[in-house]
């Protein structure tokens, strides 16, 4: 991806990763002509504020994070413009929180990412309907700026429904697997 060329996606995860790591407290990023500065306080910074105001032109959707005092909600109010497969997403997941027995437990995406069934193209899924998981078990990859991060099973159990697509993106707390508990 060219860095004058940012993607909502990813911009969206920076500005989450930002909000849920207790590591980092502000981001700033220039790409080309669009400047991103992610704080997690409240306020909006004194100095950099009035910059990208001008430079936003260009950009359609992630303009308006730069100028917005919160930034996440300005790239949250944006973002469903962008994606249109999370929507279709939402009914499963929907119905996968509401509708879990009491012997079932739904894995959900720690993180804002893509979500990705296999180690690599072409390659096997971890898990598939059916299967028989421990505790430890990779279940998948959510991959937020081209880090992979391992989603593992907590219990052990047997996959009984994958609610997401290969290369789909996913929401923070967004179900994506349920385990139908051992035992």
């Amino acid at each position: 991806m060219p860095l004058d060329q940012p993607d909502i996606k990813e911009l969206r995860a920076l500005v989450d990763w930002v909000n849920l790591t207790d590591d980092v407290r502000e981001l700033s990023i220039k790409f080309g002509d669009v400047e991103l500065f992610v704080s997690r306080d409240r306020q909006a910074p004194t100095a950099a504020a009035p910059a990208p105001a001008p430079a936003v032109a260009a950009p359609p959707a992630p303009a308006p994070a730069p100028a917005a005092a919160p930034a996440p909600a300005a790239v949250a109010a944006a973002a469903p413009a962008a994606p249109a497969a999370p929507p279709a997403a939402a009914a499963p997941a929907a119905a996968a929180s509401g509708g879990l027995g009491a012997d079932e437990v739904a894995v959900k995406a720690p993180m804002v990412g893509t979500y990705y069934s296999s180690p690599k193209p072409g390659a096997p899924s971890f898990v598939s309907v059916g299967d028989t998981v421990t505790k430890g078990t990779v279940l998948a990859i959510v991959e937020v700026m081209k880090l992979m991060n391992n989603i593992e099973a907590e219990v052990d159990g047997t996959v009984t429904q994958i609610l997401v697509e290969n290369e789909q993106a996913v929401e923070y707390g967004q179900p994506l697997l349920v385990i139908k508990r051992h035992g």
